[in-house]
């Protein structure tokens, strides 16, 4: 079976803005529809350059999110793609995260990568440069603290020692760690701590080399069960959004996802035979208002994915 996850409305990224009833709306209709997660975005604090405010200028708080959709939905994994590791207090986060682990009945995915956006972390008082330190020390930070008490941790940037930290996680030892990047040092993360690792859409070719990479990050360091990967990949349906379909543009011409139901099924199924990928992370582009995303999750779930498991 293809594992399908999605993600909600939650920042005005999809082309129309992001509300609370859109979002539990949308996160209901996956559960309804057979996704195995959601995941949601993270931002705190936004830059006005052209790349950030118009998608994430209005971005919902991922944690807050994920507590009001636990409370309405009974199945469907929640999780963040991703949380900003770095620019967060970790001992506060992994608290956060353990207490949604077990209001929601065990169905945490914490999804973590070290951010992009200098400027973000500026304002909110972090170098830039200490992400990727700092998002490594963290997670082992996290791990110590969803441990058994009393908690110890000496690291670079926090130490301390006899600390008590509950509730611990409902899932054990802990929630799913799922990493983002493509980058070498954000492999090597993957391989030291996640479960799965979720890069953005790229092509197959470079999905390979970096899977490759991977292994050979997990040999390096004795890890015999390879993180899975689960791709970021997006979907443009023709005859929901108005864009043209393979009947009027060259395949050369059409963007990867974008067309018709068996159309993106057929490009989800070249990744299949090409990188092994049994797992992906659908993001809906192109979308103009909600009711559009919602008929473009039911196209997706009842055309597209009996396609891709033949």
């Amino acid at each position: 079976m293809v594992q399908f996850s999605f993600r909600p409305p939650s920042a005005d990224y999809l082309g129309f803005e992001a509300t609370p009833e859109g979002i539990i709306t949308a996160a209901c209709k996956a559960e309804e529809l057979g996704f195995d997660a959601l995941l949601v975005n993270d931002h705190i604090i936004v830059d006005g350059s052209p790349r950030a405010l118009p998608s994430w200028g209005n971005t919902f708080d991922p944690l807050m999110v994920l507590s009001y959709v636990a409370a309405r939905t009974s199945r469907i994994r929640l999780g963040t793609s991703v949380l900003i590791m770095p620019y967060r207090n970790p001992v506060a986060t992994a608290k956060m995260l353990a207490t949604l682990d077990q209001m929601s009945g065990g169905r945490v995915i914490a999804g973590v990568g070290v951010g992009w956006c200098e400027a973000e972390f500026a304002a909110l008082g972090v170098p830039f440069h200490e992400r990727g330190a700092r998002t490594t020390e963290y997670l082992r930070l996290w791990q110590a603290c969803w441990g058994a008490d009393p908690v110890m941790f000496q690291g670079q940037f926090l130490s301390f020692d006899n600390m008590f930290i509950k509730p611990k996680p409902l899932q054990q030892p802990h929630p799913p760690l799922w990493i983002g990047g493509s980058s070498h040092a954000a492999l090597r993360r993957a391989a030291a701590f996640a479960q799965v690792w979720q890069p953005t859409q790229m092509s197959p070719a470079h999905l390979r080399e970096c899977q490759a990479y991977l292994r050979a990050a997990c040999a390096k360091i004795g890890r015999q069960d390879v993180p899975i990967t689960r791709m970021s990949f997006r979907v443009n349906f023709s005859e929901v959004t108005g864009s043209p379909s393979r009947d009027a543009t060259t395949a050369a011409e059409r963007p990867i996802g974008q067309g018709t139901p068996a159309q993106v099924a057929e490009d989800l199924r070249q990744f299949r035979h090409e990188t092994g990928l049994d797992a992906f992370q659908i993001n809906f582009n192109g979308c103009k208002s909600l009711d559009q995303l919602l008929t473009s999750m039911t196209l997706f779930m009842q055309e597209v994915k009996p396609l891709v498991e033949q």
